[in-house]
């Protein structure tokens, strides 16, 4: 769902500009028409030629609540809006035994497709060019944690008495040749005999 789409359990204000800008859409056609072939602008009169429209318009705004779960405020719902507003105003005019002559057919085709679908565009452009709005963003996030002191438990495997070889361990380290003799009589190490030491008398 895109940010400025409104869902249906919470209509705004984009919604309310949308129905009143499609009603005032139909109304003005209406009363064009009216003008235009010289019959009276009475409140009576405008409702006979409007409620068919008005009637195919809301049939237009269901059907995009119903596919979309949003309210028709996008442009391309625009396009449902206004099939639907011309067949069902047209089909009802009809019923009623209303004119549904062709030239009136496409000027109120052409009209209420500039007119709804227009509006739509426009508010489209506008939106485009509006920078998209900044999302919140956690108030924690950046600072510094104190560093977590753990609590000592002691040493119950007497851990800390353990300790490696040092350089004072006997044996560590390497002895010289020079020295090997005396480390080997104080450390009572058998030496490996080499061919010049003389066998032993037995």
């Amino acid at each position: 769902m895109r940010e400025r789409d409104e869902p249906l359990m919470s209509p705004g204000r984009r919604t309310a500009l949308a129905a009143g800008l499609d009603a005032l859409v139909v109304a003005v056609f209406t009363l064009i028409g009216r003008r235009t072939h010289d019959e009276p602008l009475d409140p009576s009169g405008w409702w006979d030629t409007a409620w068919p429209f008005l009637a195919g318009l809301a049939v237009g705004w269901v059907v995009v609540a119903a596919s979309s779960q949003t309210w028709p405020t996008r442009w391309w719902h625009g396009l449902t809006v206004w099939i639907a507003t011309v067949f069902g105003g047209m089909a009802l005019r009809d019923m009623v035994g209303q004119g549904t002559a062709l030239p009136f057919v496409i000027v109120a085709t052409v009209f209420l497709g500039v007119t709804l679908v227009g509006w739509r565009l426009v508010l489209w452009a506008v939106d485009r060019r509006r920078p998209e709005p900044t999302r919140r963003t956690d108030p924690r996030r950046g600072r510094v944690r104190p560093p977590v002191e753990h609590t000592r438990v002691g040493d119950p495997l007497g851990l800390e008495d353990l300790h490696g070889p040092s350089d004072r361990t006997r044996g560590r380290g390497v002895v010289p040749p020079g020295d090997r003799d005396r480390v080997a009589e104080e450390l009572d190490i058998r030496q490996p005999r080499t061919p010049e030491d003389p066998r032993p008398q037995g």
